[in-house]
């Protein structure tokens, strides 16, 4: 079974069940309804109150998304454990971590799709309300915007990553959004700020506009991190018992 055929597989999965098509959907939705929502608080100056430049009008949304494409990477990665096919599949392989970068693969391929849609849905959303106020190229605008064609991708990995890690989809997502909204949120105010850059989720973002690191090194940074989870997830699956 080579990689070309698993990939389909995963690919075609994703086009069939629901699960997986309402969390893209629903990310989608949010990121049109989010851009209209704070392009309507853009002021004369083309500026986000408290926030900065009218770019947040894209990248704030695009925090949901992120999140969304974390769970559906998790739900990539462990829908098959529940049913039993991934072992299956990971035994008739003859590497069987072309199953699981397979995984990986198809989940950057779908979100970057999702990702596309998603940052069009939010520019139009502001653009409604925010009308000739809404300049999100002003300043590193343009560089926010696009570093999250590479950032949304590596999220949905890094879900699927962990995922494969705890083998379970409650945990995993419970562990991630954990993480992510709640453990960074008190380690903002707890640790130095030099350091707060450093936080896996704010690195990429909304958060890359206003924290030290900046857009491509945060970028950097975020990809080392999705790089440490996925090398573990292969290496742990290359040793796991699958019997």
């Amino acid at each position: 079974m080579g990689f070309a055929d698993l990939l389909s597989a995963e690919i075609i999965k994703f086009r069939t069940l629901r699960s997986y098509l309402i969390t893209a959907v629903a990310a989608i939705v949010v990121a049109g309804i989010g851009g209209a929502i704070v392009g309507g608080s853009v002021d004369a100056q083309g500026n986000v109150p408290g926030l900065g430049t009218s770019v947040q009008v894209i990248t704030l949304p695009m925090e949901v998304v992120i999140y969304a494409m974390l769970v559906l990477g998790v739900l990539i990665a462990t829908g098959d454990m529940r049913s039993g096919t991934f072992r299956i599949t990971s035994v008739m392989a003859p590497w069987r971590n072309r199953v699981v970068a397979a995984k990986f693969t198809a989940a950057a391929a779908v979100a970057l799709v999702v990702t596309i849609i998603a940052l069009a849905a939010a520019w139009v959303g502001g653009l409604i309300t925010a009308g000739g106020r809404f300049d999100p190229m002003a300043g590193d605008g343009l560089m926010l915007i696009l570093t999250h064609l590479v950032a949304v991708p590596l999220a949905t990995v890094l879900g699927a990553a962990v995922g494969m890690l705890l083998r379970n989809t409650a945990g995993a997502i419970s562990a991630l959004l954990i993480w992510a909204l709640a453990a960074e949120a008190v380690l903002v105010y707890t640790i130095p700020a030099e350091v707060v850059a450093f936080l896996p989720f704010k690195t990429v973002g909304a958060a890359a506009a206003n924290l030290s690191l900046g857009a491509l090194p945060g970028l950097g940074m975020f990809t080392l991190y999705v790089a440490i989870a996925a090398g573990l997830a292969l290496y742990l699956h290359e040793r796991r018992d699958l019997g």
